[in-house]
């Protein structure tokens, strides 16, 4: 390993990362005003401002600022936010819960009640919120007619998601993404023993007789008593590798996505991306995407609406890997019991296109599947609880070293995991600071 230059920091706490799981994390752990904790980001310190934090783009294109841009070894981009609040800075506003059974495998501190109030805090601080009809598109109004002869629909005031027709709950106010920066640690970045330092590369763990014992931060080393790794679900995986805690690649989890495009017989008006799924009894999420991705990302083709079907539990596999000096991804199909579920819900889809209840909205001859198996941007699980990690993400044969961020959830989810994330890094964070 490369030799860095002599200590010049000491805190009590390092995190790394400034994203979803960091900043509650660092508003958590530096309410004892006695605890120093430093939070490395490194992205840039400027906060994004309104253009970047409109529900109608997605700033998510080569050369946007705020996220970093890896690959899948088939060619899919894998994209992920930077910066202060990290992916909530840059995603759709989608922001659902889990459903309650999927909780089931999960061992203490992760009792019901605990759950229930760290996701109300949450969602309180997020903004969360059941997106309005009038965000809903004409198309969104009839996918959710259609389905609701089928399915249950869930109340709006519920939070808790369905087996049915679910309206999606956003992080977001009056049309504007609400970060986990905004939630969390802009409000207290007065704290005197609180410090953010941005533009920070970690290069990797300092080790000590099994026992982390800090980072290395631009050649720096960075002395800590607890090291916490809140990079998201790639980035903890890049610093891990290149500090030797695994081994050459790490197994990691991804909602893969069949998408069923169509036209438009006349063009929306701007709105949310995403504001109503259906989720079904055999793990899948459709999704009635508003309109086409090129109106939400720079430099995209126009292809037109889709709806997507992803196959949310069991999830598929894949590999994390260091690829010079970047993170290599390589996912796995599903396997073939939830390929025949996406082929036939995606026909499905089809029919409900091509039903009198879209008949004046959409060209029927444009409806086709597209042949591409794609990504939904959720790579999960790579050090999960009550595996490589225990049940408060702390780092199985190395002390004092934890991640909370993505990597750390045990199971699939029948919802994306952005929510679910911002509640583990709460219910972790109240934990630790009670140490």
């Amino acid at each position: 390993m490369p030799t860095s230059t002599a200590s010049r920091d000491s805190v009590d706490v390092v995190i790394v990362g400034a994203g979803s799981a960091g900043c509650v994390l660092a508003e958590r752990l530096s309410r004892h005003e006695k605890r120093s904790v430093l939070v490395l980001e490194q992205g840039p310190s400027e906060w994004p401002d309104a253009s970047v934090l409109d529900l109608r783009r997605l700033p998510i294109s080569d050369g946007e600022r705020y996220v970093t841009h890896h690959r899948e070894s088939s060619g899919l981009p894998v994209v992920r936010g930077r910066g202060l609040g990290g992916s909530s800075t840059v995603n759709g506003g989608y922001f659902m819960r889990f459903h309650r059974g999927d909780f089931d495998s999960w061992q203490r501190p992760w009792t019901p009640d605990v759950i229930d109030g760290a996701y109300a805090e949450v969602d309180e601080k997020m903004g969360a919120h059941p997106f309005a009809d009038a965000d809903l598109a004409p198309t969104a109004l009839a996918f959710e007619k259609y389905w609701g002869g089928t399915f249950p629909t869930r109340p709006l005031d519920d939070p808790w998601p369905l087996v049915g027709v679910n309206r999606v709950r956003s992080n977001s106010m009056d049309g504007i993404r609400r970060t986990a920066a905004d939630a969390y640690l802009r409000p207290h970045r007065d704290r005197p023993n609180l410090r953010v330092r941005t533009g920070a590369t970690v290069e990797r763990i300092l080790l000590a007789e099994g026992n982390a014992v800090g980072v290395v931060c631009d050649g720096q080393d960075i002395r800590a008593r607890e090291v916490i790794l809140c990079a998201g679900t790639l980035g903890s995986a890049a610093v891990l590798l290149r500090s030797g805690v695994t081994g050459e690649r790490m197994r990691v989890r991804e909602h893969r996505e069949v998408l069923v495009g169509y036209r438009l017989r006349e063009q929306l008006t701007p709105g949310p991306l995403l504001p109503t799924v259906v989720h079904t009894d055999d793990g899948l999420e459709i999704r009635c995407y508003r309109d086409d991705f090129a109106r939400y990302i720079g430099g995209l083709a126009v292809t037109g609406p889709a709806v997507g079907v992803a196959a949310m539990t069991p999830g598929a596999s894949g590999e994390v890997y260091l690829d010079g000096g970047g993170v290599g991804v390589r996912l796995d199909q599903p396997d073939a019991r939830v390929l025949r579920h996406l082929s036939r819900t995606a026909r499905e889809v089809v029919e409900m296109l091509r039903s009198s209840s879209f008949g004046e909205l959409v060209v029927a001859d444009s409806i086709a599947i597209d042949p591409v198996l794609r990504t939904s941007q959720h790579a999960w699980g790579s050090m999960p609880m009550g595996g490589r990690t225990d049940w408060l993400g702390g780092v199985r044969g190395v002390g004092h070293l934890r991640v909370v961020d993505g990597s750390i959830l045990p199971a699939a989810g029948r919802s994306g995991p952005h929510a679910t994330t911002m509640m583990v890094a709460a219910v972790i964070g109240d934990v630790v600071a009670a140490d």
